[in-house]
């Protein structure tokens, strides 16, 4: 029942410079789907020929139809048998015989579903259109769970991002955590006593007070930072599961728009927040294969694991009221 209802909800597959005029392969939870762009629209199925089972993908586009590599048959964007070559009694049909899928471009991202008549909002953050932002696509072979903890966990980036966010010999201070709840997800609210001690927070933090982490149903990370004048950075991750343990990620990074130009704040930040996404990628991916190795293993979740919890009810749509208050020393 979840799974179907998962399968209603919009998911973020790629982003829209990812699709240029050649079809590409992506997945929509774990099924391939090929993405081309018609002559008029975007279309989306499934990436399986039902001839013989070649990938769509691979094929060429022709209108607003896609040929199949192999033996030539072709399909339109519904999924409905065009072309049959070498059968002269062939004659066109409007039976869609490849899944299709309802797809939608919007704000630089490009988004699929199961055509259904759910009620369904793709979500696109309120700074959007104020902010000035960069895109990165990348993928982690770990568990979505792990994924979307380990960017809202504080605890592991002493050890993990040691100087880059924070620093593992520097004295800990004290932080005020509240959980809550939000629209389709769970959030929590970190005010620290002190700065945090990294070079991410030299450069861009002097004048944070405050850090929010989110978590948002169907797979939808959120980081927050906010000065006196509002969210001054933020990323906002959407998590795919694609074959197998893969998970891909369209990261969106957002600064607020200043008298530097954008392209010099860039070229600063990405590479401190590139090295820490490959921290995370190690850890992540390490610890994915040992755990898969044991069977048995079963994580520990404790009281200071304080999103742990909530990201696995919201990953399942389980939203309750909730506002919990916890202490930490970062």
């Amino acid at each position: 029942m979840i799974s179907e209802f998962k399968n209603s909800e919009w998911t973020v597959v790629t982003s829209s410079k990812e699709l240029k005029k050649t079809p590409i392969r992506v997945f929509f939870h774990d099924v391939p789907v090929v993405l081309f762009r018609g002559e008029n629209h975007l279309c989306a199925l499934k990436d399986q020929c039902p001839h013989r089972g070649a990938p769509l993908s691979m094929g060429q586009v022709c209108n607003d139809s896609i040929v199949c590599p192999y033996h030539g048959w072709k399909f339109n964007g519904a999924g409905e048998h065009l072309e049959m070559p070498g059968n002269p009694c062939f004659s066109k049909t409007k039976q869609d015989i490849v899944q299709s899928y309802e797809v939608a471009e919007e704000a630089g991202l490009i988004w699929l579903r199961l055509k259904s008549d759910c009620v369904s909002r793709r979500y696109i953050p309120q700074i959007h259109s104020n902010y000035s932002f960069y895109t990165v696509t990348t993928s982690i072979k770990a568990d979505i769970i792990d994924i979307s903890e380990n960017f809202l966990d504080a605890l592991h980036t002493h050890f993990v991002h040691s100087g880059i966010i924070r620093s593992r010999n520097k004295r800990r201070h004290n932080c005020a955590v509240t959980i809550t709840n939000v629209k389709d997800g769970y959030q929590a609210t970190y005010i620290e006593e002190n700065q945090q001690s990294g070079i991410i927070s030299q450069l861009f933090g002097k004048h944070i007070y405050k850090s929010v982490g989110r978590i948002r149903f169907p797979g939808i990370i959120e980081i927050e930072y906010y000065s006196s004048k509002g969210i001054e950075l933020s990323t906002v991750i959407y998590v795919n599961k694609e074959q197998g343990d893969k998970c891909k990620l369209i990261v969106r990074n957002y600064l607020k728009k200043q008298r530097i130009p954008f392209f010099m704040l860039v070229s600063v930040l990405f590479p401190f927040q590139y090295l820490a996404f490959k921290q995370d990628k190690l850890i992540l991916e390490e610890l994915h294969k040992s755990n898969k190795e044991d069977l048995l293993y079963k994580p520990i979740i404790t009281q200071y694991d304080v999103m742990r919890p909530y990201i696995e009810k919201a990953l399942r749509n389980e939203i309750c009221d909730v506002k919990v208050q916890h202490n930490l020393m970062l």
